[in-house]
C-alpha cells in the first residue's frame, strides 16, 4: 500500500462499527476519496473532532488498490470552519454545496479548480449573503462539470436577442417565446435572472458574490437551478429540499 499525503475537505462522515469512522474527503490531488479512521470514536480520542463536515485537513492515508476505502493514518486541521456548523443557514447552504460537488464528480477525479472553488466559497460565508454565494458556487461548479445550461440563445431554434425567455431543464437552457409552447414544463425567466447567471459565470467569485439581487431574481435562480440539477442528476438532493424550506421560512 502506498502512503499518500493530501490536502482535503471533509464532505461527509458516518460511524463504522463500534469505534471507527467512514469519511468522504475531497482532496486537491486525488479528488474524492473514502477513508476509514480506525478508533476515532473511542472515548476521549481527539481524532473524531478533526473529521467534522467542512473541515480543511492535511492528511496521510494508505492507498488501497483493491478497495474504494483507504486507511487514514493521520490528520491535522488546517481550518476547522466551525462557523459553518454553528449557524443553521450556513450549515444548510454548505451542506448543499458539498452534496452537489459529491454528486457531480466521481471518485479519484482530481479537480484543482473545483477544490479552490470550494475553499474560496467557505472563506466567503461570513462576508456575503450565503444565498447569493451558493448561487454563484452552483453556476461555477456546473460549468466545471460540463453541465452548464445554454444561456446565450434559444436552445431549440438558435435565435438570439428575444424579449421573453423561458427555461427548459429537458432542453438544457433558454427557449424563446416562439419555441416554449412546444416544450412542456418550460418556465418563464426574467432578463435580469439571465444576466445574473452570465455575470456569475464570467466574474471572479469574490466579485460575483457581491451582486445585489431582487427577491424575484433570487427566487428564479433557486427554482430553475433546483429543477435543472434534479433533471440532470435524475434525483433530488436532500440538502436542496432543506435549503428550499429554509428560504421559505425567512
Amino acid at each position: 500500500m502506498a502512503i499518500k499525503k493530501e490536502e482535503g475537505f471533509v464532505l461527509k462522515r458516518w460511524p463504522f462499527r463500534e469505534t471507527s469512522l467512514l469519511v468522504t474527503i475531497f482532496t486537491r490531488e486525488g479528488g474524492r476519496i473514502k477513508g476509514l479512521v480506525k478508533g476515532a470514536r473511542k472515548e476521549k480520542n481527539p481524532l473524531v473532532a478533526r473529521f467534522e463536515p467542512f473541515t480543511h485537513l492535511s492528511l496521510s492515508y494508505y492507498e488501497k488498490t483493491k478497495s474504494e476505502i483507504h486507511l487514514i493514518s493521520h490528520a491535522d486541521v488546517l481550518n476547522a470552519n466551525t462557523f459553518l456548523r454553528n449557524r443553521l443557514d450556513f450549515f444548510s447552504y454548505a451542506s448543499y454545496q458539498v452534496d452537489l460537488l459529491d454528486s457531480l464528480f466521481g471518485p479519484h477525479d482530481p479537480q484543482h479548480r473545483v477544490f479552490d472553488l470550494l475553499k474560496d466559497s467557505f472563506a466567503l460565508f461570513e462576508k456575503v449573503s450565503p444565498i447569493v454565494l451558493t448561487r454563484v458556487f452552483e453556476v461555477k461548479l456546473l460549468d466545471q462539470a460540463g453541465f452548464l445550461p445554454n444561456l446565450s440563445h434559444c436552445t431549440s431554434c438558435g435565435r438570439e436577442n428575444f424579449e421573453r425567455s423561458y427555461f427548459s431543464s429537458r432542453q438544457g437552457g433558454l427557449l424563446c417565446e416562439q419555441c416554449e409552447g412546444r416544450e412542456f414544463g418550460a418556465v418563464p425567466v426574467s432578463k435580469e435572472t439571465v444576466e445574473a447567471l452570465l455575470f456569475f459565470l464570467i466574474t471572479p467569485m469574490e466579485e460575483a458574490v457581491r451582486m445585489r439581487l431582487s427577491g424575484q431574481v433570487t427566487g428564479e435562480l433557486e427554482r430553475i437551478g433546483r429543477k435543472f440539477i434534479e433533471f440532470r442528476l435524475e434525483y433530488p438532493l436532500k440538502s436542496s429540499r432543506e435549503v428550499k424550506s429554509l428560504i421559505k421560512s425567512m
